[in-house]
């Protein structure tokens, strides 16, 4: 009981909110898988999306990559569709800077608690979001990430967004976890060829 209002304390310090399973703005597609969190923690606006996508893949990718993220971000941002990404460096990063860009709406899904910024040079771009989108977590303040928290992570893309677009993504890679999420949980996955 201390831990869970040292939590609560901690959040309302921060200016964080939580997002309870029962909530209505609690999407539905996002409740659909039996791992679904009970609670989320969130910084933003939450909107109601009648389309998502996830647009992941490498931090190291090509130029090529670079630009058919930054298309496509900007397309669904045009047609209201909501992108869906990790924040990570690389494709991530661009899908999320295009969708805002263009005026779109983008969710931001985090490995780590919502007071710590990772990796540390998207300062800008998290406060970006929580102005014009929503940045997600299921872990409490305090959380660091690690190699544990970005599998779960990974899930949760895949449960927020209706299809999964995969670009420019390495063996064994986090966007390879993703579509494995998707496909379990029933969405589509379209794979970008190597570019």
């Amino acid at each position: 009981m201390e831990k869970a209002k040292r939590i609560m304390d901690d959040c309302q310090n921060k200016n964080i909110s939580i997002l309870c399973w029962n909530d209505e703005r609690y999407p539905l597609r996002a409740r659909e898988p039996a791992d679904a969190p009970p609670m989320l923690y969130y910084k933003g606006n939450i909107k109601k999306m009648d389309q998502t996508v996830g647009i992941v893949g490498a931090r190291r990718c090509s130029q090529k990559a670079k630009q058919e993220t930054v298309f496509l971000a900007s397309e669904y941002a045009k047609t209201r569709i909501a992108v869906v990404s990790g924040m990570a460096k690389g494709i991530d990063s661009y899908a999320h800077t295009a969708c805002l860009n263009a005026g779109g709406y983008t969710i931001a899904i985090l490995g780590n608690g919502l007071d710590i910024c990772y990796p540390s040079e998207h300062h800008k771009l998290m406060k970006c979001i929580e102005e014009k989108g929503l940045l997600l977590s299921e872990y409490p303040p305090g959380t660091p990430p690690s190699r544990y928290t970005f599998p779960r992570r990974n899930r949760l893309i895949s449960s927020w967004s209706d299809k999964l677009i995969i670009i420019q993504a390495g063996k064994g890679s986090g966007a390879l976890i993703t579509a494995e999420y998707s496909r379990k949980y029933g969405r589509k996955v379209e794979m970008k060829a190597e570019i």
